[in-house]
């Protein structure tokens, strides 16, 4: 699904990342990219007459907007958990490595190579002043942009950076990267209907952009024999579909004025992109040790685990959302206790959904995926607490974001990508791929100690959020 898809100034979503459309994009980050289910304020005009209510999830509507959001979003899961079942069973578990290997740079340079964009535009989209449909038009050129770049850089990636004994995916390889045009465009377009509030026809898009992949699938599966090249190209075209859901509405999309410039976009989003840069790599650095060290067998399983472990992200992902409104908040700042309460019962729920996620995993995917995956098991059994982990990870993000502190995780994912490569090389011997699953949940638990140490340290210093014109605070 155009996932793994993902946006707060941050904030992905697994059901997103998946707006973009691979299901193994640890997509699969809600896409919050910062702003809110609840309209986040105009910091730089000062506090807006219709600012949300003080606190975090204390109102009625507020309490509704979540549960909606984490019912969509777990039907965007379940979505790209379907996806995942039907490659697995069309493709094979060599066949689902081979998937992987060629939408692996797609997917690694798909939110870097937004550029802050979504981050911007939810921002500007917040402020009721500003034109809605010139901003779309805006968000179309600027997807564009990036898309066009980034496929250019993943296509040189393509020709000159897979293992030998993998090059011969080359031309799918390319193939995939013709995707990321159109789902950014339809990452960023959306940011415009989260900044504004129009929640309706943001879901409406989401589904669109998760069910387009796997309902082609379906489809061509009932015609035809599927094998990768046509999965690929099949890949490419959900991707059109999200994108044209998104130009929906819009009079005159590539004639009529948009405002502002491709360029100003681009150099508002910077202190964002530096941080996307350092979260997305260190999230799928995952997938490219397994790329470069394990066959493609083992990687077809480790692949195919990752979409079964999205659910485990979908709540505190969206608690996010408001996380990142709190933090932006200039009358109220969230209190020392309020994140004892939020970071707890965040690791209680986790904790507990994943001891259930272990009791039942095995049946489930002996049942769903086919005998001939169930040595994927023991992949789905350690990558369970790292999905824990991170969506608890990117719910802190977003209240640092919000913050207007969109560097200060950059150093923590650095040196979380450096243990997990140094624990990677002490364990491949010795546990095969399995050494990268382990290297991957000892890197989120440094991550959730870091990030958890820099939330606290900020509200017992809280100063009011930096304001939108201001350099961010590292």
């Amino acid at each position: 699904m155009p996932q793994d898809p993902l946006p707060d100034p941050t904030f992905k979503d697994p059901s997103e990342e998946h707006l973009a459309i691979d299901e193994s994009t640890n997509a699969g980050r809600i896409d919050t990219y910062g702003v809110s289910l609840i309209e986040a304020p105009d910091l730089s005009r000062g506090p807006r007459v219709n600012e949300p209510d003080d606190g975090l999830l204390k109102s009625n509507h507020q309490r509704w907007q979540f549960v909606h959001t984490v019912t969509v979003s777990f039907a965007v899961v379940l979505l790209q958990m379907a996806q995942g079942i039907l490659l697995a069973r069309l493709l094979g578990a060599v066949g689902r490595g081979e998937y992987a290997t060629s939408v692996l740079y797609m997917q690694m340079l798909l939110y870097v190579g937004l550029l802050g964009g979504i981050e911007v535009v939810c921002r500007r989209a917040a402020d009721a002043s500003i034109e809605k449909l010139s901003l779309r038009r805006a968000a179309l050129w600027l997807g564009l942009t990036t898309g066009a770049i980034t496929t250019l850089i993943c296509v040189a990636l393509c020709l000159t950076a897979l293992p030998a004994e993998k090059r011969y995916l080359m031309p799918m390889a390319i193939v995939c990267s013709l995707s990321i045009v159109g789902q950014h465009v339809m990452l960023i377009m959306t940011a415009v209907d989260r900044g504004s509030g129009a929640f309706g026809a943001y879901n409406v898009r989401r589904i669109i952009a998760a069910a387009a992949f796997p309902a082609l699938l379906l489809v061509t599966a009932s015609t035809f024999e599927i094998n990768l090249e046509i999965t690929c190209w099949l890949f490419v075209a959900a991707s059109l579909i999200s994108m044209a859901a998104c130009l929906s509405g819009v009079d005159s999309p590539f004639r009529r004025e948009s405002e502002p410039s491709v360029p100003t976009l681009l150099k508002e989003g910077r202190p964002y992109a530096f941080s996307m840069i350092a979260t997305d790599l260190f999230e799928r650095l995952d997938l490219l040790l397994v790329l470069w060290l394990v066959p493609l067998l083992q990687q077809g399983f480790y692949a195919a685990m990752v979409p079964v472990v999205y659910p485990l992200t979908v709540i505190p992902n969206t608690l996010g959302l408001f996380l990142f409104n709190a933090g932006a908040n200039r009358r109220q700042k969230l209190s020392t206790q309020d994140i004892h309460r939020i970071l707890g019962s965040s690791i209680a729920i986790q904790s507990a959904i994943t001891v259930v996620f272990w009791l039942l995993i095995g049946p489930v995917v002996r049942f769903l995926y086919g005998d001939e995956f169930a040595p994927a098991v023991e992949f789905a059994m350690w990558l369970a607490p790292v999905s824990a982990i991170k969506g608890i990870l990117q719910g802190l993000d977003s209240y640092v974001k919000g913050r207007g502190r969109p560097l200060a995780p950059i150093r923590c994912r650095i040196a979380a990508a450096f243990v997990m490569l140094v624990v990677t090389w002490l364990l491949i011997d010795q546990q095969g791929a399995i050494a990268v699953a382990i290297a991957a949940l000892v890197g989120q638990l440094v991550c959730l100690v870091w990030l958890s140490a820099i939330v606290y340290s900020d509200v017992h210093n809280a100063a009011p959020p930096a304001v939108s014109n201001d350099r961010p605070r590292e």
